[in-house]
């Protein structure tokens, strides 16, 4: 008689970003998100975590897709927790 065995094991994989500013300060926070923990982020920023190009950044900011911001000196900037899950294209919002 011959008996099998089966395992299994669980892997698990943490990934994160870091941002930085320029002048070392802490990023902004997204004023429509409730949960009062959204950052605001330059478009390059963005679409580095959501790993698009940046120029569907700015297609989401034309359709209303993403929170954002025009910050002081007319440059934008991106709400984190508004970007689309997965980095959906334009054709399927």
């Amino acid at each position: 008689m011959t008996t099998s065995r089966k395992s299994e094991k669980l892997v698990e994989i943490h990934e994160f970003s870091v941002i930085r500013t320029p002048t070392g300060s802490p990023p902004q926070l997204c004023a429509e998100c409730s949960t009062g923990d959204a950052i605001l982020v330059t478009p390059e920023q963005a679409a580095a975590v959501a790993q698009v190009a940046v120029r569907t950044i700015y297609r989401w900011v034309d359709l209303g897709a993403v929170h954002f911001k025009e910050a002081a000196d007319g440059s934008l900037i991106i709400c984190l927790k508004s970007l689309p899950p997965g980095g959906i294209q334009l054709n399927e919002l």
